[in-house]
């Protein structure tokens, strides 16, 4: 991976975003759900500081935002079995780690009881497609770090991040039967 890539994407992206009014339209960052996942988030946030690069955000200076606001945090070196690397942090926290083999990435994106969305930054498309496929995921992300309006493909993971799948015709399946029927014809099949 080309460290720089990655990293001033993210940074460029985190900076663009904006915190103040929900009901602004150019707001495109709310708060947390509860104080419950605010302060999760924010526990991730310390866990990560103590094992690896903050390179952007979190700073708290001992204060907490009233209305569980967390700004974009990016971190860098995590180690492949830090706590945030291996858990759903379900905030706005990225851990950029680079690579020098393919098939290394690739074992320590799958190296997770988790699959719901990986994300994959590369300029050559070939690799992309071939990457994607062997990532044990149920969304992959090409060049982006979110689902970005693809309302209309399946939504679900792989592993602890759900069976099935939601989303038009494949929400379908789960209000439908199926039904095998076999047949014995004389002079086929024996």
């Amino acid at each position: 991976m080309n460290q720089s890539f990655s990293l001033e994407n993210n940074l460029r992206n985190a900076h663009l975003t904006l915190l103040p009014d929900p009901k602004d339209p150019n707001v495109n960052h709310g708060p947390q759900a509860d104080k419950v996942q605010y302060d999760t988030v924010l526990k991730y946030i310390e866990l990560g500081k103590k094992s690896g690069n903050l390179i952007m955000g979190g700073e708290q200076n001992g204060t907490k935002d009233p209305n569980g606001l967390v700004p974009p945090v990016i971190f860098t070196d995590q180690p492949e079995d830090a706590q945030i690397m291996k858990e759903e942090v379900f905030g706005p926290v990225v851990v950029i780690n680079t690579f020098k083999e393919e098939q290394d990435v690739i074992d320590k994106a799958n190296d997770s009881e988790y699959g719901l969305y990986a994300a994959l930054f590369t300029k050559d498309l070939e690799r992309a497609l071939r990457v994607s496929k062997k990532l044990e995921s149920g969304m992959v992300g090409v060049n982006c770090a979110s689902p970005t309006g693809c309302w209309d493909l399946p939504f679900g993971g792989y592993k602890g991040s759900g069976t099935g799948r939601e989303s038009l015709l494949e929400s379908m399946d789960h209000f439908l039967e199926n039904k095998s029927i076999f047949f014995k014809v004389a002079g086929i099949g024996g």
